[in-house]
């Protein structure tokens, strides 16, 4: 089981030194991917341990809130995912303005040699480190000499000949291209939410649908999507509308998730809901009628899609 620290209270004293590597980590997409693959490498070859290095919050929302990204995972969802690969630690650095001004030396000094005393590193080309983000990867080799540690570059993961990143994945999801985003990200975007009380107008039309009150940032654009749920383990096929409600003049962005052939109260139930495919934009319909008549198409491509999805998945089975 990985354990989690939070810089400075790291304690790593009485297993061999440690392969490392850093890095803001916000999707765990398939780039991140291949670092943690080459640091469990790495780790087993050093017969060390595997210890993944991150931060908290993204100093841009420390350094220029008004750029802050929005995220593609909270930390809780992030720390799950990192976990997934077999990290053996997850160091968390509380990010202020204050550590914002360490020096590369100092940070190399301070955090990689005297508190996680590392043997290797695991880093992207375009890792950035230190005041005004003045190291990179050939002076952190240069540091590396002096220090007494070893730099190893991880391979670029690229997808349709561009490379894949965290900014990328946003720009995809901000589009609605959560087809594309999930090939970034190496599975579909998800976020989660616990089931509030809505004003009952999806069940009157036939169309009953679970409110979320979503953990974190929705990036996805407006509109409808086929999603699967899991709910207290259990996955169910449906179909979510994201947005605005313009036919009934309400301005307030929601999430509305309708599960097929399910029946089950939800009030208060935890739901981590899942992205396939944007069926269509929001949009104001001359009436209540007229809208019922399209969620009834968009059902029926949501199912087609779920139906085409069982499909793929007993063949990759088979």
């Amino acid at each position: 089981m990985m354990r989690v620290s939070y810089y400075p209270d790291v304690d790593l004293r009485g297993s061999a030194r440690p392969a490392a590597t850093l890095g803001n980590f916000d999707g765990v997409h398939l780039g991140h991917q291949r670092a943690f693959a080459l640091l469990q490498e790495r780790a087993r070859v050093l017969q060390a341990p595997s210890v993944a290095v991150t931060f908290e919050p993204h100093p841009v929302s420390v350094l220029r809130p008004e750029h802050a990204p929005k995220r593609i995972l909270t930390p809780k969802l992030k720390e799950e995912l990192i976990a997934a690969h077999s990290i053996d630690h997850l160091v968390v650095i509380h990010f202020t303005r204050e550590f914002s001004r360490i020096t590369a030396e100092e940070f190399v000094s301070r955090v990689l040699v005297e508190k996680l005393q590392v043997a290797e590193l695991v880093l992207g080309a375009n890792f950035r480190f230190g005041h005004g983000r003045e190291g990179d990867l050939e002076s952190l080799r240069n540091l590396g000499a002096r220090f007494g540690f070893v730099v190893d570059q991880v391979e670029a993961e690229a997808h349709e000949g561009e490379i894949i990143s965290s900014s990328r994945i946003r720009r995809s999801l901000e589009e609605g291209a959560v087809d594309e985003a999930a090939a970034m990200l190496g599975r579909p975007y998800f976020f989660e939410g616990d089931v509030i009380r809505g004003d009952g107008r999806g069940k009157l039309m036939g169309f009953p649908t679970a409110n979320l009150k979503v953990d974190g940032d929705v990036l996805v654009a407006d509109g409808v999507y086929v999603t699967e749920a899991t709910i207290g383990g259990e996955t169910v096929p449906g179909m979510t509308h994201v947005g605005r409600r313009p036919t009934f003049g309400l301005e307030e962005r929601s999430v509305e998730t309708h599960l097929f052939d399910f029946d089950r109260d939800l009030y208060d139930a935890r739901i981590r809901l899942h992205f396939h495919h944007r069926i269509r934009g929001t949009v104001k319909f001359s009436s209540a009628e007229a809208l019922q008549e399209q969620l009834r198409l968009d059902r029926e491509e949501a199912q087609g899609f779920h139906q085409a999805l069982r499909t793929r998945r007993r063949n990759l089975v088979v």
